[in-house]
């Protein structure tokens, strides 16, 4: 009894020092599990943070694509609207340099034209010829003004004599009614043109009184006027009105006299 109880001590330690063994082994290993465990999670939080730090990396990085997707839409439009009006500017100095051109060539014809007008005429003389030109030219306004007012002063004194003419035709118009109208008539028969009067070859009978007023003529033609000085019977002396003979004209014998204003 005593053998199989040592026996089964000696068993028990041997299992006792057997699972020991292994406790420990397993604790060895559990050991070395939770720290390559701790290793590994220290492993994944730095990944975990290193890929927060990519993300938000990311996360900025698009953001700035973003923004630099826009910056370039905005330049794009920008550089467009640009080259649109470089594009309108082009064509405006197009046009400039066409209107250009023309007048350049316009200014050669010019030339041309003024070298063929003045053979031998320089460059440099052209300032000179131009100035006295337009001396000539200043000149000529001046007397066109000149000659324009002695226009308009002739038209004045034309239409000044048209106005005088008109009166003087109303009166001879007038005069002419009145000889039409005379029934009266006699013969100047002596002139004294140095005392202005005239001998009238009719008096008192043929109705002559000291207050008529007497015209002479001549083919019809008037020209002047007499007034009574002398009244006989069969003749008269009339003093010639000054101022009323026509410029030039002397009366003569053979005249015909009339009364100026009818009788009624």
């Amino acid at each position: 009894m005593k053998s199989l109880f040592y026996a089964l001590a000696v068993v028990a330690i041997i299992a006792a020092g057997f699972f020991g063994w292994k406790a420990k082994e397993n604790y060895t290993t559990q050991l070395a599990e939770r720290d390559a465990l701790i290793a590994a999670n220290t492993i994944l939080s730095k990944n975990i943070k290193e890929k927060e730090l990519e993300e938000a990396d990311a996360t900025e990085a698009k953001k700035l694509a973003l923004q630099g997707e826009a910056d370039s839409k905005a330049g794009l439009e920008a550089a467009k609207a640009k080259a649109t009006e470089y594009a309108n500017t082009l064509d405006s100095i197009g046009g400039d340099l066409e209107v250009a051109i023309a007048k350049k060539k316009e200014i050669d014809d010019t030339f041309e034209a003024l070298k063929e007008q003045f053979p031998g005429v320089e460059l440099d003389q052209v300032d000179g010829i131009v100035k006295d030109m337009e001396g000539e030219e200043k000149k000529l306004i001046a007397e066109e003004e000149d000659a324009t007012l002695v226009k308009t002063k002739l038209e004045e004194e034309v239409t000044k004599n048209l106005a005088e003419t008109s009166r003087v035709n109303e009166k001879v118009e007038a005069s002419m009614k009145r000889v039409e109208g005379n029934t009266f008539q006699a013969t100047v028969t002596a002139v004294d043109n140095d005392w202005n009067f005239v001998v009238i070859g009719a008096g008192e009978k043929s109705g002559l009184t000291g207050d008529s007023k007497l015209l002479v003529q001549r083919n019809g033609r008037l020209l002047g006027k007499l007034s009574i000085y002398k009244l006989e019977a069969n003749s008269a002396v009339a003093d010639i009105e000054p101022g009323s003979l026509r410029v030039g004209v002397a009366l003569r014998p053979g005249d015909q006299v009339i009364l100026e204003t009818v009788r009624s």
